[in-house]
């Protein structure tokens, strides 16, 4: 950040143990002119490391051998971005020994660039990250009739004076994905992917024209080899460089940025021109050797390159990745569920970033006004009315939506001054932060803008009614309102990996009232699996009283549970979730996707609180989730059957088991999930910089 956004100097620290890079700590310092110092954000180990660099039992290729088998099949035949890397990984406080590894990006069956920490003791995996965000949107039903006019623009980092220049600038290059073999193949190629070229030249006057698409003709939308495509995309990063540049963050995440337009992959039905890719991504790769920064897809019926705030949210995840400290990528471990808040911030910054382009609250009104499902001319807008945690479901699109909202409702009012604001408090959060603690970020900053004369009072006061009215400030993850609980809702629910047992508490719980005249209640939804073909598995936990399930975790040795002190000289490694529950009850496949739990022995009048888990190893979808009570039956005990042993947590359980090495995903996207941001399509003519 530049010395006037950051009323200083920001520095972030980071720490390491006899010369290991401690991975998951981190100090923010800010100097101010007078060269005083404060901590403004820091994580630090709460416990001392167990192993050190002599303990290592597990080599540098074991490890990445056991990351390549956990990760997507398209990349298990091939190597690491790198050598594994030995580091600390701190988890729960614990700084763990364990070796980085990071895997290549694999395009299929979706995009997906992870991060796995391989234990060096045991060579299990301990934890993931997954670097790409995934901005999901709806796509015409059929292409826009009208758009807005072209407009001429300057490009400002390329110096063209004759023919044949490619779009390769200093801070960005830009590509097409062609299905055709070139000559010169991009070394991060992959066998099924199409290939990255430069298909746009300058003309003999330096300039660079090409065909615009006609808004009128489905063919333009959904022609992959068009030239328009590379060209939009190169052109809206250059002017989202200097935009930011203006706002005081003039580095990006990647000195250079790779972009690749008209994603898509070789057709699979005989009758189509290729397989299309209905969306557009970020992948935090800044290495121009081993892939792209970003790539925007083909898709079925419009090319997502053509929206110009659709490569602008991309390259919003590149701000955050850049100014928060670890990024915003983990989900937090709380005592009420397992949240992915980090990585709702994440999305909500990026709609926020790409909002103030065009100081419209609506997302993506070309795409909403031509899609024939929509009912509104938009896809999402800022001026929703989203809560928290009544509309949030575990998943990071649809869960950022109140704090966008919170944010542009302020900003009407405070206007350009709060982007400073927005952007100075990204420094302060760490890479598992919630709603709450962003909430906090902001007022805090906000409160030190007033000190300095660039808010007032009442703005700060503005900001903070707008965050507390949508339940950020304080957002117990427990929906207790009758209705919602009755209604159905989704909970997006994490598998069970060798990291963790017995399983990750749900993203939020449900408080349910025994009618007067009932005595058991049944908890009905459909379940599907995510980026898995195995089947999803889940129980409901259930807590009787009037206080909900308290989870807890442990940092523990394998296949003993007992001792989270250590004392038992075996390695700890993983975390034993516990907590308060009465009963686990497995949840029964009655048709389809169709699940339920039936619980009886209960009590008129008393009040349960209910938490849906996933027991398998695959991500799950729980939709519907609705608890309906037993009216009019006779009652009975509880249907848990073998499986439920009446122990609340994991206290009661003396022998923990791993499994096989499997990857455990904090923040993978769902196809199904709520549309992205994608914004109003400006189509561009592109010129050469003039001297």
């Amino acid at each position: 950040m530049s010395r006037d956004l950051a009323r200083g100097r920001v520095e972030v620290r980071r720490f390491a143990i006899e010369g290991i890079p401690l991975v998951g700590a981190f100090e923010v310092v800010h100097e101010d002119d007078a060269g005083r110092s404060r901590t403004l954000a820091a994580r630090r180990p709460t416990s001392p490391a167990e192993l050190g660099p002599a303990d290592v039992r597990v080599d540098a290729d074991m490890a990445a051998r056991v990351a390549m088998a956990a990760g997507p099949a398209t990349t298990r035949d091939g190597t690491p971005e790198a050598p594994a890397r030995l580091v600390y990984r701190m988890i729960l406080g614990t700084p763990v020994l364990a070796w980085e590894v990071q895997l290549p990006l694999s395009l299929r069956p979706e995009p997906s660039r992870r991060t796995l920490w391989i234990s060096a003791s045991s060579g299990t995996v301990l934890d993931e990250r997954e670097n790409v965000f995934a901005s999901r949107a709806r796509v015409f039903a059929e292409n826009p009739s009208v758009t807005p006019e072209p407009i001429e623009i300057e490009l400002t980092d390329i110096d063209a004076t004759g023919p044949g220049v490619p779009l390769v600038g200093a801070r960005v290059r830009s590509f097409n994905c062609v299905t055709t073999p070139p000559l010169e193949v991009q070394p991060w190629h992959d066998e099924g992917d199409c290939w990255a070229v430069n298909r746009t030249f300058s003309d003999a006057a330096g300039d660079f024209f090409v065909p615009l698409p006609d808004p009128i003709d489905p063919a333009t939308g959904v022609d992959g080899d068009d030239l328009y495509a590379e060209l939009s995309m190169y052109a809206h990063a250059e002017r989202f460089m200097q935009v930011m540049a203006e706002r005081g963050v003039a580095p990006y995440r990647c000195e250079q940025s790779t972009m690749l337009a008209n994603v898509r992959f070789p057709a699979v039905d005989a009758d189509a021109p290729y397989d299309p890719l209905n969306n557009a991504y970020y992948t935090d790769q800044c290495d121009p050797e081993k892939g792209v920064t970003m790539m925007f897809g083909q898709g079925s019926e419009v090319d997502f390159a053509f929206d110009a705030d659709v490569i602008y949210h991309e390259l919003g995840h590149g701000i955050v990745a850049l100014l928060a400290p670890e990024g915003l990528v983990a989900a937090r471990r709380r005592s009420d569920g397992l949240v992915v808040d980090a990585t709702a911030i994440n999305e909500a910054m990026a709609d926020y970033v790409s909002v103030i382009f065009q100081e419209d609250p609506e997302l993506a009104e070309y795409v909403g006004r031509f899609w024939a499902a929509q009912t509104t001319p938009y896809i999402r807008t800022a001026l929703n009315t989203k809560r928290c945690p009544d509309d949030t479901i575990g998943q990071s699109h649809n869960d950022g939506e109140p704090l966008m909202a919170a944010l542009w409702a302020t900003r009407v009012h405070v206007g350009r001054a709060l982007d400073d604001v927005v952007l100075a408090a990204l420094a302060r959060l760490p890479d598992d932060a919630t709603l709450e603690e962003a909430s906090a970020a902001l007022l805090e900053v906000g409160a030190e803008a007033v000190d300095a004369g660039a808010l007032s009072a009442d703005d700060v006061a503005l900001l903070e009614r707008e965050l507390n009215t949508r339940g950020l400030i304080d957002c117990p993850r427990v929906i207790t309102d009758p209705d919602q609980v009755t209604a159905g809702r989704t909970m997006h629910l994490r598998k069970v990996s060798p990291s963790v047992q017995p399983f990750w508490p749900g993203p939020m719980q449900l408080r349910y009232q025994v009618p007067d005249d009932a005595h058991g209640l049944t908890v009905t939804f459909d379940l599907s699996a995510r980026g898995s073909e195995d089947p999803p598995q889940a129980a409901v936990l259930l807590k009787r009283g009037a206080t909900s399930i308290a989870f807890t975790y442990d940092l523990v040795a394998r296949d003993d549970a007992g001792d989270p002190t250590g004392a038992s000289g075996k390695v700890r490694e993983l975390t034993l979730v516990g907590g308060d529950w009465d009963r686990r009850i497995d949840a029964t496949r009655t048709v389809g996707d169709a699940h339920e739990v039936v619980i009886g022995g209960l009590q008129p009048g008393e009040v349960v609180h209910l938490s849906v888990v996933a027991t398998a190893a695959v991500d799950a979808v729980a939709t519907d989730v609705r608890v309906v009570d037993d009216r009019g039956a006779d009652g009975g005990s509880s249907s848990g059957g073998p499986d439920d042993d009446g122990a609340g947590g994991g206290a009661g359980r003396e022998d923990v088991h791993g499994e096989g090495a499997t990857a455990s995903c904090a923040c993978a996207s769902d196809r199904g999930a709520v549309p992205w941001a994608a914004l109003l399509v400006l189509p561009v003519l592109r010129r050469r910089r003039r001297p």
